[in-house]
């Protein structure tokens, strides 16, 4: 386990994060469990850069599962 040492600040408090710590997000979400604190990344919004055109469908092994059939498709 770490300690680290709460910054007191002009908007409140800071906790430096240890290096191992440190999320790759720009920003988290906090939220209170009792009397643990918890920090967690906020995913992105958006699609990554150039995702759409890295999906080849002309791929033979990309292909669609069996989707089952519908009971309300069925004619009586």
């Amino acid at each position: 386990m770490k300690t680290v040492e709460i910054l007191q600040t002009s908007d409140g408090q800071a906790v430096p994060l240890p290096e191992e710590f440190r999320f790759k997000t720009p920003t988290v979400s906090i939220r209170r469990d009792l009397d643990a604190v918890i920090l967690e990344p906020v995913k992105s919004a958006q699609w990554p850069a150039n995702f759409f055109e890295a999906i080849r469908i002309d791929d033979p092994g990309f292909g669609r599962p069996d989707q089952g059939t519908n009971a309300s498709l069925r004619q009586a």
